[in-house]
C-alpha cells in the first residue's frame, strides 16, 4: 500500500511543479506588462498614483482616458495578486507533497530492510528466524519511542494555558480497538503514569474506521502542527485553551492539500484529516490522544464528563 501511495504521489508532484513554472511565467509577464505600461504612459502613471490613494480619495471627475487607464492598472494589479496567491498555494502544496514522499520513502526503506532480514533468517532455520523477529520488534519499538520523543517536543511548544477549553467530542465514529492505559502490546513504549511504572502504556485511544473517513477537531483550538513523525505517521496537533493539546495520528497523506494548516483556528467538528495507514499501524484507525499540561489523559474522560 505504501508503494501504491508513493506511486500516486509522483504525478501530483510533477503536476504541481509544472503549475509552479506556469504561474511564475504568468507573474513575469504581468510584471513586465505593468512596468512597461506604467513607465511609458503618462495616463497610466497618473493611474498608478490614484491607485495608491484610499478609495474615498480617488477623484470622481476623471475623464474617460484617465478612468480607462486606472481600470486597466487595477486589473493588472488584481491579476498579479491572484497569480502571487496561486504561487504561494502551489509552493505550500509542493512542500507538503515532498514531505509525504520523503516519509513514505523512508518507511519503505525500513520495511524492505526488515523484510530482507526476516527472509534471510528464515532460510537459516527457526532459531535465526525467531531472533530476527525479536530484532524487528525491537526496531519497531524504537521507532515508536522516537516518534513519542518528537511528539513530546511538539506538544511542549504547542501548549496554551490561557482560557478554558470548549466542549469536547470524539473526532470520528468507529469501534474502540484499544483503550487508554497499560497495554500488553510490546510496540507500546514504557511509561510512568500517576507514579506507577508500566512496561507498555498506550497514552491514547484507537478508533477503527474505514480508510478515508473524515476526522474532525475534538474541540475548538488552533492547529499547531501538520506533518509526519519519525515513524512516518501523519499527524495533526491542535492547541486548546487551558493547556490542552489533542493529537490525531495515522492520517492519510495522499490528499492534494491538507484540510488544515499550522496556525489555522478550527472549531469542534471541523474536518482536519482523513483515516489512513501512515506510520506503525495494524490497520485503518485513528490514534487519538489528549495531553493536558504535558501529561496524557484519557480522551474518553473529557466526553464522559459532559452532560
Amino acid at each position: 500500500m505504501a508503494q501504491d501511495e508513493l506511486a500516486g504521489l509522483d504525478p501530483q508532484l510533477a503536476q504541481v511543479a509544472a503549475d509552479l513554472d506556469q504561474v511564475n511565467a504568468e507573474i513575469a509577464t504581468l510584471q513586465a506588462e505593468s512596468s512597461r505600461r506604467g513607465l511609458h504612459n503618462r495616463l497610466e502613471r497618473d493611474a498608478l498614483h490614484l491607485l495608491a490613494l484610499p478609495s474615498n480619495r480617488v477623484p470622481t471627475n476623471m475623464d474617460d482616458a484617465q478612468r480607462d487607464a486606472l481600470e486597466e492598472v487595477q486589473s493588472l494589479e488584481r491579476e498579479l495578486l491572484a497569480a502571487q496567491t496561486k504561487l504561494s498555494e502551489r509552493a505550500d502544496l509542493l512542500e507538503t507533497l515532498k514531505g509525504s514522499v520523503g516519509a513514505k520513502q523512508a518507511q519503505l526503506a525500513r520495511l524492505r530492510d526488515r523484510a530482507r532480514a526476516l527472509a534471510a533468517a528464515a532460510a537459516n532455520g527457526d532459531t535465526d528466524a525467531k531472533a530476527a523477529q525479536v530484532a524487528v520488534l525491537k526496531a519497531l519499538a524504537q521507532d515508536a519511542t522516537n516518534a513519542q520523543t518528537a511528539l513530546a517536543q511538539l506538544v511542549a511548544s504547542a501548549m496554551v494555558r490561557d482560557g478554558e477549553a470548549s466542549a469536547w467530542r470524539l473526532p470520528v465514529r468507529g469501534v474502540l480497538t484499544q483503550p487508554f492505559g497499560p497495554s500488553t502490546l510490546e510496540l507500546e513504549p514504557a511509561a510512568t503514569y500517576r507514579g506507577v511504572a508500566y512496561a507498555h502504556f498506550h497514552a491514547a485511544i484507537d478508533i477503527a474506521a474505514r480508510l478515508g473517513t473524515p476526522v474532525t477537531a475534538a474541540s475548538d483550538g488552533v492547529v499547531a502542527f501538520v506533518g509526519h513523525l519519525p515513524d512516518g505517521a501523519m499527524i495533526v496537533l491542535i492547541a486548546h485553551p487551558g493547556g490542552y493539546v489533542s493529537e490525531y495520528a495515522h492520517l492519510d497523506d495522499t490528499f492534494a492539500l491538507p484540510p488544515v494548516r499550522a496556525g489555522q483556528p478550527v472549531k469542534a467538528g471541523q474536518v482536519i484529516g482523513f483515516i489512513g495507514l501512515t506510520g506503525i499501524t495494524t490497520g485503518a484507525h485513528l490514534h487519538y490522544a489528549v495531553i493536558k499540561d504535558g501529561v496524557p489523559i484519557d480522551p474518553l474522560s473529557l466526553t464522559a464528563a459532559q452532560p
